[in-house]
């Protein structure tokens, strides 16, 4: 019986970004995604533990992402009280930029519902 490796099916863009890695680092395309995957369990280990992981957007705004359970033991504090949430929607009326109005719908959605 051969040993065969199973190869992750990439597409094209990030075939070429595996590579440019590889040639920035001077390491195999193989440990390169050998050290993709790790930061991947990484990551999905904190979520099923319940930590609490810092994601940023390609904006630059930082946004909290948590597990339900986290979320729950942590209660009210990340909702928003009233005054707050009408301020949000004050100034969701008055935007004309499309990126800020999305911005505003996201931060009061998210402290209505506290997460």
């Amino acid at each position: 019986m051969s040993s065969s490796r199973i190869q992750p099916s990439l597409t094209k863009s990030e075939s070429d970004l595996v590579d440019q890695v590889a040639e920035l680092t001077h390491a195999k395309r193989t440990e390169v995604i050998k050290n993709a995957l790790a930061v991947y369990h990484w990551f999905v280990r904190q979520a099923l533990t319940g930590a609490r992981v810092i994601a940023r957007k390609p904006t630059g705004e930082e946004v909290s992402l948590e597990t339900p359970e986290l979320t729950s033991l942590e209660g009210r504090g990340n909702k928003l009280s009233p005054e707050e949430l009408g301020l949000l929607a004050r100034k969701l009326a008055t935007t004309k930029d499309a990126y800020e109005a999305a911005r505003l719908r996201e931060r009061i959605t998210r402290g209505f519902y506290g997460i």
